[in-house]
């Protein structure tokens, strides 16, 4: 198991003995949920080739344990055959499937990797405001 934070997100990337030892996993999970108040988590499974079903009982644990401290779990990194099973037991209904870590991240609202926030401005324009600030027309009195 390697732990990461990028930004507000911890991505976790998993063995298939990671998944294999649910306890182990579980209380792992559960630290950085009551301990270090994590609550974005990304699970990468590029590393998982196939899964059976006591991993899969391991990822419905860390998924409940999330739910339980208002934490949202996402899933990145599965290869085809991993996501069929998945898919075959309706887990893609409950747990949301991402193509890379990147992308999971984002869909949390963090800016990419790859941008970095300038720490020198005054204050930031909010998102929502891009394209509501128009330049005066010298037509309108005001």
């Amino acid at each position: 198991m390697e732990i990461r934070k990028d930004h507000d997100v911890v991505v976790i990337k998993l063995l298939s003995a990671d998944l294999s030892e649910p306890r182990n996993t579980s209380r792992v999970i559960e630290a950085l949920l009551k301990n270090d108040g994590e609550r974005k988590i990304v699970l990468d499974l590029s590393q998982i080739e196939g899964i059976y079903s006591l991993q899969i009982g391991t990822l419905v644990t860390i998924h409940c344990l999330c739910y339980e401290n208002v934490a949202v779990m996402k899933l990145t990194g599965a290869n085809d055959r991993v996501k069929e099973l998945l898919r075959m037991v309706g887990l893609e209904t409950l747990m949301a499937l991402h193509h890379g870590a990147d992308i999971a991240i984002e869909s949390f609202g963090a800016p990419p990797a790859h941008q970095q926030q300038n720490a020198s401005l005054p204050e930031a324009i909010p998102s929502n405001a891009k394209g509501s600030i128009r330049p005066a027309d010298p037509r309108v009195k005001r």
